[in-house]
Formats: C-alpha cells, structure tokens, sequence
C-alpha cells in the first residue's frame, strides 16, 4: 500500500509499539511545549491576569475543538482496520467521508464560537478582571477551527497507516515558528493575548499544509479516485458510528478539565493563574506516555482487522510496562521539583508558586492511574468500541465533577479539594477500563466486515 505506512501485523509487538511511539512521544513534548511556551510568555510579560484569560478560554477551547478530534480519531480507528485488512477501496472512501463531515462541524463551531464567546465564558463563571482578555483569545482561537480540523486529520490520518513520524517532524517546525511569532506579537507588536492567539492560529494553519502536502505526497493510498469521492451509506454510517462517540469521548475529556476550571474560577485570579500554568507542567511532565497509548490504539486496530487478538494482548502488556517506568519520573519529578517548575511561569516567588506545586504534588501521585486509563481505552477504542471509550470518559467525568465538588464545598480543602478529584477520578476509572479490557468483550468488535469494496 502506502511507501511509508508501518504494517503493525507483524514482527515484535513491543518493538513495533516502541519504534512507533517514540515520535509520538517526541509530538506530544513538542505540543505541550509550545502551549506551555504560549503561557510563559503572556504570564512573564503581559501578566498574571492575561495568564488567566488565556488558561480559562484555553479550558473551553479544548472542549469545543475536541468534537473535531473527535471526529478524525474515529476515521482513524476506521482506516487503521481497513488498511490491516487490505481494503483499500473503503479506506479511500472512509477519508473523503470524514472530509465532508470535518468541514461542515469546523464551518458550524467556527462561526457560531466566536459570536458566543462573551456567553460561554460568562457560563464558566470567569472574573470580570479576566473576561475581557479570555473574550479576545477565545474568537481568534475558534474562528480557526478549519484549519485545526484539517490538521487533526492529516495528522491522525498519517498515524492510522503507521507513518508517526511525519506528524513530528512537521510539529518541530510549526513549534519554532510559533514560539517566534508569539515573541514577535507579543514583545515586538505588543498586541497581549490577542498575538498569543495569533500566532497559535497561524501556527496552526502552516502544520495543515505542510503535513497534508507530505501525506499527499508518500502516502499514494490516501488519493482518492471518481469512485471513492462518493459517500457510500455503510461507510457513512459507520464513520457516524465511531466518530460520535471519540468526539464524545475527547470531549467529555475536555469537559472534565472545563468543569474543574469552572470551580477553580471561584477561587480568584491568583488560583486561575497558577492552575493554568500547573495544567502545562503536568502535561509536558506526565503526558508522554500518552504517545504509548496512542500508538496502541493504531497497533490494535491494524491486528484486530488482520484478526490477531494475541498480538493485542502482547502489545498491552508491553505498554503497560513502559507506562509504568515512566511514571515513576514523572510523579517524582513534579513532587520534588515542581516549585521550580512553577517559578518559569512568573517573576516572582508567592502565592501563585505554592497554589501551582500544590497542584503539581497531588497530581503526580496520580500519573500511574491515569495511563492504566488512557492505554486501556485505547485499546478498546482500536478494537472498534468506541462506545466503550465513551462510557469510560463519562464515567471518568462523572467521578472527576463528584469529588472535586464535594470535597472543595464540603471540607476545608478549598481549592485543594478541586485538584484532588483529578487522581481520585483517574485511579477508580482506571480500574474499571482495565477489568473491561481484560474481560474481552473487545475481540468481538471487528469492523472491517461491515463495508466491502465496490
């Protein structure tokens, strides 16, 4: 098929895992990097309040841009079985499929987020000394949503045929040149949150054309022919089926982080802040992994589409291992190092410090249940049970909101009481998408008999 897709069918499961998620370990330092840069350069030179706005509309962002995700990580699930059942035809068909509903959901979230910015913030309950700022990046970040749909799928599309290292390769680029423009409008231009906005959109559009021209290009069997072009019912269907719930699923996510923002929004500017920059920490520090869990949901659908089940299962404990090693430096690493950490985000040393360690400590004891989570998932996801990824991210929410909300309003904890429904989540969701893994029920959710080539 494709010159540079990777056939995951074959050869050692825990070498073939390890091969393919080291770029995608490298893309996901590489993205928290320039997202932390973006908060770096706003809270050291435009200040704590526009670091604020920028992690509060940052929180809603992500919600609605996930149904995007969403939407491209169900077209990958597809493809990834297609291309492990050799039917190429339905992987042409899958990719101009999701092309169609990826433009029309950007065209509707990008003109109706920016005209009700003002009204989903206020929903969130963000401070008057915030709002302003947080009105200005969230319409600037949304009214780009085209051009993050279009890089989501190119990105997700490249990883489902085994080539994770274009997707890296282009975020090495477009993270230089984010980080340049952000100094240029902020520092040169002087133009606050807006230019940080700016540059993330821009950014952003030069990682679409430059990763869709490189798929294009190596990747002969993303071309589409005159008899690929038109959907075909089975393939929309099924599209629908798995997309909806990986939107629900990236969403729900993102909702969790959105709902803990709402309650840390009470706790004022100086808790909005240090959350903000804690959020960065953590995800540049303990999100590695997710490159492992990634990797294995593709590495499951191409050898649950061959029908190699063992394969599956040699794969999860392989990356189980790998997740666990990692998480005992990330955790000790944001435990006993995380105060300076803390200190890159400000000038000086206070208040906003000590809220952002504190958050750094509980969530570093968490770091282990979250990857049981996120690898378990995935590979039920890759499986094609997609409805299992939703429950799991709703049952994870649920939990998340639960604890967070009781323990801030119904003990001393305060804020402290918000930070810790993060691990609590993590670690009781963890377990049960483990025993749902292990169950097996997964090995009976093969896709690649439902759509047959014309």
């Amino acid at each position: 098929m494709a010159k540079r897709s990777r056939d995951f069918t074959t050869g050692s499961p825990a070498k073939q895992l390890l091969i393919f998620a080291l770029p995608l370990i490298a893309s996901m330092i590489l993205q928290n990097l320039y997202n932390t840069a973006d908060a770096v350069i706003v809270g050291r030179f435009v200040g704590q309040t526009a670091l604020a706005a920028v992690g509060a509309a940052g929180s809603l962002t992500r919600v609605i841009l996930m149904f995007v995700s969403g939407t491209t990580q169900g077209m990958a699930i597809i493809v990834s079985q297609f291309y492990g059942a050799k039917d190429e035809t339905s992987l042409k068909k899958t990719i101009a499929t999701t092309l169609y509903i990826m433009v029309g959901l950007s065209l509707v979230l990008g003109t109706l987020g920016p005209m009700l910015a003002r009204e989903l913030l206020q929903a969130i309950r963000v401070p008057a000394d915030v709002l302003d700022d947080a009105i200005v990046y969230l319409r600037i970040i949304l009214a780009g949503t085209i051009f993050t749909g279009f890089y989501n799928m190119a990105n997700f599309l490249a990883r489902s045929l085994g080539d994770s290292l274009t997707p890296t390769l282009v975020l090495v680029i477009t993270s230089i040149l984010n980080v340049g423009l952000n100094l240029l409008f902020v520092l040169t231009f002087q133009m606050g949150v807006a230019g940080v906005a700016y540059a993330t959109v821009l950014a952003t559009l030069v990682s679409a054309i430059v990763c869709w021209a490189i798929v294009w290009k190596k990747m002969p069997v993303v071309r589409p022919t005159a008899e690929t072009l038109k959907p075909e019912s089975a393939i929309v269907r099924m599209v629908v089926r798995m997309g909806l719930p990986s939107a629900l699923q990236y969403s729900m996510v993102s909702i969790g982080a959105l709902s803990v923002q709402t309650m840390v929004n009470v706790f004022g500017s100086t808790v909005m802040a240090a959350y903000s920059a804690g959020t960065k920490i953590e995800a540049l520090v303990s999100f590695p992994p997710g490159g492992v869990t990634q990797a294995m949901q593709i590495f499951t659908g191409q050898n649950v589409g061959a029908g190699k089940d063992d394969r599956v299962r040699s794969g999860f404990k392989a990356g189980l291992a790998m997740i666990a090693m990692y998480s005992v430096f990330s955790g000790l690493l944001m435990i006993f190092g995380g105060r300076t950490l803390m200190g890159i985000f400000t000038k000086e040393a206070g208040e906003l410090v000590q809220v952002g360690h504190r958050y750094l400590v509980i969530s570093g004891l968490g770091v282990f249940s979250l990857g049981l989570l996120y690898l378990s998932r995935s590979t039920l996801v890759g499986a094609g049970d997609a409805a299992a990824g939703a429950y799991i991210s709703l049952f994870e929410l649920g939990l998340r909101i639960v604890a967070a909300y009781l323990l801030s309003h119904f003990t001393s904890l305060g804020y402290m009481g918000v930070f810790m429904g993060g691990p609590i989540s993590w670690t009781v969701a963890g377990l049960y998408s483990y025993v749902r893994y292990r169950r097996g029920d997964w090995m009976s959710k093969r896709l690649t008999g439902e759509a047959k080539p014309a």
